[in-house]
Protein backbone atom coordinates (compact mmCIF):
# COMPACT_ATOMS: atom_id res chain seq x y z
CA UNK A 1 0.00 0.00 0.00
CA UNK A 2 1.74 3.19 -1.15
CA UNK A 3 1.60 6.23 1.11
CA UNK A 4 2.24 9.84 0.12
CA UNK A 5 1.36 13.25 1.54
CA UNK A 6 0.18 16.28 -0.45
CA UNK A 7 -0.08 19.75 1.02
CA UNK A 8 -0.71 21.96 -2.02
CA UNK A 9 -3.96 22.36 -3.93
CA UNK A 10 -1.81 23.04 -7.01
CA UNK A 11 -0.28 19.58 -6.95
CA UNK A 12 -0.76 17.70 -10.24
CA UNK A 13 -2.32 14.69 -8.53
CA UNK A 14 -4.83 16.96 -6.82
CA UNK A 15 -5.63 18.62 -10.14
CA UNK A 16 -6.19 15.19 -11.69
CA UNK A 17 -8.53 14.16 -8.90
CA UNK A 18 -10.37 17.49 -9.03
CA UNK A 19 -11.26 16.78 -12.67
CA UNK A 20 -13.45 13.95 -11.39
CA UNK A 21 -15.82 16.58 -10.00
CA UNK A 22 -16.96 17.26 -13.59
CA UNK A 23 -18.90 14.96 -15.91
CA UNK A 24 -16.30 15.43 -18.62
CA UNK A 25 -13.48 14.44 -16.28
CA UNK A 26 -15.34 11.38 -15.08
CA UNK A 27 -16.21 10.29 -18.60
CA UNK A 28 -12.67 10.74 -19.92
CA UNK A 29 -11.05 8.90 -17.01
CA UNK A 30 -13.71 6.26 -16.34
CA UNK A 31 -13.41 7.08 -12.64
CA UNK A 32 -15.42 8.94 -10.01
CA UNK A 33 -15.14 10.13 -6.42
CA UNK A 34 -17.13 8.97 -3.43
CA UNK A 35 -17.11 11.13 -0.32
CA UNK A 36 -17.75 10.48 3.34
CA UNK A 37 -17.12 7.65 5.77
CA UNK A 38 -20.20 5.61 4.86
CA UNK A 39 -19.68 5.69 1.09
CA UNK A 40 -15.98 4.93 1.35
CA UNK A 41 -16.91 1.95 3.56
CA UNK A 42 -19.46 0.82 0.99
CA UNK A 43 -16.95 1.11 -1.86
CA UNK A 44 -14.22 -0.79 -0.01
CA UNK A 45 -16.64 -3.48 1.12
CA UNK A 46 -17.97 -4.07 -2.39
CA UNK A 47 -16.49 -5.56 -5.54
CA UNK A 48 -15.81 -2.07 -6.89
CA UNK A 49 -12.26 -1.29 -8.01
CA UNK A 50 -11.13 1.34 -5.49
CA UNK A 51 -7.97 2.99 -6.76
CA UNK A 52 -7.12 5.59 -4.10
CA UNK A 53 -8.39 6.56 -0.67
CA UNK A 54 -7.75 10.23 0.10
CA UNK A 55 -7.86 11.40 3.71
CA UNK A 56 -7.27 14.58 5.68
CA UNK A 57 -3.91 14.03 7.40
CA UNK A 58 -5.00 16.09 10.41
CA UNK A 59 -8.03 13.86 11.02
CA UNK A 60 -6.38 10.60 10.10
CA UNK A 61 -8.09 7.52 8.67
CA UNK A 62 -11.51 7.02 10.29
CA UNK A 63 -11.75 4.00 12.57
CA UNK A 64 -14.61 2.60 10.49
CA UNK A 65 -12.47 2.61 7.33
CA UNK A 66 -9.15 1.34 8.67
CA UNK A 67 -10.10 -2.38 8.95
CA UNK A 68 -11.39 -2.40 5.38
CA UNK A 69 -8.17 -0.87 4.10
CA UNK A 70 -6.17 -3.61 5.80
CA UNK A 71 -8.01 -6.11 3.60
CA UNK A 72 -7.39 -4.05 0.45
CA UNK A 73 -3.58 -3.77 0.06
CA UNK A 74 -4.10 -2.88 -3.61
CA UNK A 75 -5.56 0.53 -2.68
CA UNK A 76 -3.29 3.57 -2.68
CA UNK A 77 -3.44 5.88 0.34
CA UNK A 78 -3.13 9.61 -0.14
CA UNK A 79 -2.79 11.84 2.91
CA UNK A 80 -3.64 15.46 2.13
CA UNK A 81 -3.93 18.79 3.87
CA UNK A 82 -7.27 20.16 5.00
CA UNK A 83 -7.15 22.62 2.09
CA UNK A 84 -6.73 19.80 -0.43
CA UNK A 85 -9.49 17.75 1.16
CA UNK A 86 -11.75 20.80 0.89
CA UNK A 87 -10.87 21.31 -2.77
CA UNK A 88 -11.97 17.75 -3.57
CA UNK A 89 -15.16 17.92 -1.50
CA UNK A 90 -18.62 18.83 -2.78
CA UNK A 91 -20.26 19.02 0.64
CA UNK A 92 -20.65 21.90 3.09
CA UNK A 93 -19.09 19.91 5.92
CA UNK A 94 -16.38 17.66 4.46
CA UNK A 95 -15.70 14.47 6.42
CA UNK A 96 -12.08 14.38 5.32
CA UNK A 97 -12.26 11.02 3.54
CA UNK A 98 -12.81 10.26 -0.16
CA UNK A 99 -12.16 7.42 -2.55
CA UNK A 100 -11.35 7.32 -6.25
CA UNK A 101 -13.30 4.45 -7.80
CA UNK A 102 -13.37 2.95 -11.28
CA UNK A 103 -16.70 3.21 -13.06
CA UNK A 104 -18.45 -0.05 -13.89
CA UNK A 105 -20.05 -0.11 -17.33
CA UNK A 106 -22.60 -2.89 -16.92
CA UNK A 107 -23.68 -4.40 -20.25
CA UNK A 108 -27.43 -4.90 -20.63
CA UNK A 109 -26.99 -7.10 -23.71
CA UNK A 110 -24.77 -9.44 -21.70
CA UNK A 111 -27.03 -9.41 -18.61
CA UNK A 112 -30.42 -9.78 -20.30
CA UNK A 113 -30.06 -13.24 -21.92
CA UNK A 114 -29.19 -14.75 -18.53
CA UNK A 115 -32.18 -13.18 -16.76
CA UNK A 116 -34.94 -12.77 -19.36
CA UNK A 117 -36.75 -15.98 -18.37
CA UNK A 118 -37.20 -14.90 -14.73
CA UNK A 119 -40.09 -12.96 -13.18
CA UNK A 120 -38.07 -9.79 -12.91
CA UNK A 121 -38.98 -6.52 -11.23
CA UNK A 122 -37.23 -3.79 -13.21
CA UNK A 123 -37.22 0.00 -13.19
CA UNK A 124 -36.73 2.07 -16.35
CA UNK A 125 -35.96 5.80 -15.99
CA UNK A 126 -36.72 8.24 -18.80
CA UNK A 127 -34.58 11.40 -18.66
CA UNK A 128 -34.37 11.83 -14.89
CA UNK A 129 -32.36 15.04 -14.71
CA UNK A 130 -32.22 15.99 -11.06
CA UNK A 131 -29.27 14.28 -9.32
CA UNK A 132 -31.07 14.19 -5.98
CA UNK A 133 -33.99 12.40 -7.60
CA UNK A 134 -31.82 9.81 -9.33
CA UNK A 135 -29.83 9.07 -6.19
CA UNK A 136 -32.99 8.66 -4.11
CA UNK A 137 -34.64 6.49 -6.77
CA UNK A 138 -31.65 4.13 -6.88
CA UNK A 139 -31.55 3.89 -3.10
CA UNK A 140 -35.28 3.12 -3.04
CA UNK A 141 -34.98 0.59 -5.87
CA UNK A 142 -32.28 -1.31 -4.01
CA UNK A 143 -34.37 -1.27 -0.83
CA UNK A 144 -37.39 -2.59 -2.76
CA UNK A 145 -35.41 -5.48 -4.21
CA UNK A 146 -35.45 -4.34 -7.84
CA UNK A 147 -33.55 -6.71 -10.12
CA UNK A 148 -32.32 -4.10 -12.59
CA UNK A 149 -32.48 -0.37 -13.28
CA UNK A 150 -32.06 1.06 -16.78
CA UNK A 151 -31.31 4.75 -17.17
CA UNK A 152 -32.22 6.22 -20.54
CA UNK A 153 -30.39 8.86 -22.54
CA UNK A 154 -30.72 12.49 -21.48
CA UNK A 155 -30.51 11.61 -17.79
CA UNK A 156 -28.12 13.09 -15.25
CA UNK A 157 -24.71 11.40 -15.02
CA UNK A 158 -24.93 8.26 -12.87
CA UNK A 159 -21.60 9.17 -11.25
CA UNK A 160 -22.51 12.77 -10.40
CA UNK A 161 -21.43 13.37 -6.80
CA UNK A 162 -24.93 14.20 -5.59
CA UNK A 163 -26.32 11.09 -7.27
CA UNK A 164 -23.67 8.89 -5.67
CA UNK A 165 -24.26 10.37 -2.22
CA UNK A 166 -28.02 10.00 -2.65
CA UNK A 167 -27.70 6.28 -3.33
CA UNK A 168 -26.10 5.75 0.11
CA UNK A 169 -24.12 2.84 -1.33
CA UNK A 170 -26.92 1.22 -3.37
CA UNK A 171 -24.89 2.05 -6.48
CA UNK A 172 -22.41 -0.66 -5.45
CA UNK A 173 -25.09 -3.33 -5.10
CA UNK A 174 -27.63 -2.67 -7.86
CA UNK A 175 -27.53 -3.86 -11.45
CA UNK A 176 -27.68 -0.44 -13.13
CA UNK A 177 -27.51 -0.03 -16.90
CA UNK A 178 -27.61 2.89 -19.31
CA UNK A 179 -29.07 2.42 -22.75
CA UNK A 180 -31.76 2.93 -25.38
CA UNK A 181 -34.98 2.61 -23.40
CA UNK A 182 -37.18 2.13 -26.45
CA UNK A 183 -35.11 -0.84 -27.62
CA UNK A 184 -34.91 -2.32 -24.12
CA UNK A 185 -38.66 -1.94 -23.64
CA UNK A 186 -39.17 -3.80 -26.92
CA UNK A 187 -36.88 -6.60 -25.73
CA UNK A 188 -38.82 -6.82 -22.49
CA UNK A 189 -42.16 -7.03 -24.29
CA UNK A 190 -40.85 -9.67 -26.70
CA UNK A 191 -39.87 -11.79 -23.69
CA UNK A 192 -43.42 -11.62 -22.37
CA UNK A 193 -42.79 -8.79 -19.95
CA UNK A 194 -45.29 -6.16 -18.88
CA UNK A 195 -44.45 -2.47 -19.34
CA UNK A 196 -46.17 -0.41 -16.67
CA UNK A 197 -45.79 3.31 -17.40
CA UNK A 198 -46.72 6.13 -15.02
CA UNK A 199 -49.02 8.59 -16.76
CA UNK A 200 -51.62 11.18 -15.81
CA UNK A 201 -53.78 10.69 -18.91
CA UNK A 202 -57.37 9.61 -18.62
CA UNK A 203 -56.77 6.03 -19.72
CA UNK A 204 -54.47 5.19 -16.82
CA UNK A 205 -55.48 2.99 -13.90
CA UNK A 206 -54.90 3.71 -10.20
CA UNK A 207 -51.40 2.65 -9.15
CA UNK A 208 -52.79 0.07 -6.71
CA UNK A 209 -54.70 -1.91 -9.36
CA UNK A 210 -53.60 -5.58 -9.52
CA UNK A 211 -51.01 -5.14 -12.27
CA UNK A 212 -47.64 -6.05 -10.83
CA UNK A 213 -47.19 -9.79 -11.31
CA UNK A 214 -44.72 -11.68 -13.51
CA UNK A 215 -41.95 -10.10 -15.51
CA UNK A 216 -42.45 -6.37 -15.01
CA UNK A 217 -40.75 -3.09 -15.90
CA UNK A 218 -41.99 0.11 -14.25
CA UNK A 219 -41.26 3.24 -16.27
CA UNK A 220 -40.80 6.59 -14.48
CA UNK A 221 -40.60 9.76 -16.55
CA UNK A 222 -38.84 13.08 -16.62
CA UNK A 223 -39.58 15.49 -13.77
CA UNK A 224 -41.17 18.06 -16.08
CA UNK A 225 -42.89 16.26 -18.95
CA UNK A 226 -43.27 12.73 -17.64
CA UNK A 227 -42.66 9.72 -19.87
CA UNK A 228 -41.99 10.61 -23.51
CA UNK A 229 -44.68 9.82 -26.12
CA UNK A 230 -42.32 7.33 -27.80
CA UNK A 231 -42.06 5.27 -24.63
CA UNK A 232 -45.64 5.84 -23.54
CA UNK A 233 -46.84 4.28 -26.79
CA UNK A 234 -45.11 1.04 -25.77
CA UNK A 235 -46.96 0.76 -22.45
CA UNK A 236 -48.77 -2.45 -21.62
CA UNK A 237 -50.51 -0.64 -18.78
CA UNK A 238 -50.63 2.98 -17.67
CA UNK A 239 -50.99 3.91 -14.01
CA UNK A 240 -51.37 7.10 -12.01
CA UNK A 241 -51.09 8.02 -8.34
CA UNK A 242 -54.22 9.95 -7.24
CA UNK A 243 -53.64 13.47 -5.96
CA UNK A 244 -55.97 14.56 -3.19
CA UNK A 245 -54.65 18.07 -2.58
CA UNK A 246 -53.81 20.97 -4.88
CA UNK A 247 -50.45 19.66 -6.09
CA UNK A 248 -50.29 19.04 -9.83
CA UNK A 249 -47.86 16.15 -9.59
CA UNK A 250 -45.52 14.23 -7.31
CA UNK A 251 -41.75 14.36 -7.18
CA UNK A 252 -40.32 11.64 -9.47
CA UNK A 253 -38.47 9.93 -6.62
CA UNK A 254 -41.58 9.89 -4.43
CA UNK A 255 -43.67 8.49 -7.29
CA UNK A 256 -41.08 5.79 -7.95
CA UNK A 257 -41.09 4.79 -4.29
CA UNK A 258 -44.88 4.53 -4.09
CA UNK A 259 -45.16 2.40 -7.22
CA UNK A 260 -42.18 0.18 -6.40
CA UNK A 261 -43.50 -0.66 -2.96
CA UNK A 262 -46.97 -1.33 -4.33
CA UNK A 263 -45.30 -3.74 -6.74
CA UNK A 264 -43.43 -5.37 -3.88
CA UNK A 265 -46.63 -5.62 -1.79
CA UNK A 266 -48.56 -7.33 -4.57
CA UNK A 267 -45.71 -9.64 -5.53
CA UNK A 268 -45.34 -10.70 -1.90
CA UNK A 269 -48.99 -11.72 -1.91
CA UNK A 270 -48.46 -13.72 -5.11
CA UNK A 271 -45.36 -15.54 -3.87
Amino acid sequence: MRRSVIQSVHNQEVKRLAKLLSRKGRTESGRFLVEGVHLVQEALGSTAEVITVIYDVERGIPAEVAPLLERRPDVNLLAVSQAVAGKLSETKTPQGILAEVKQVQQDWQAWWPNHRDRDLLMLFLDEIQDPGNLGTILRTAEAAGVDAVVIGGGSVDLYNGKVVRGTMGALFRLAVFTGDLAAIMDQTAQAGGKLLVTSLDGSSQPYDAPLYGGKLAIVIGNEGRGVSPELLSRATERVHIPLYGQAESLNAAVAAGIVLYEARRQRKGQA
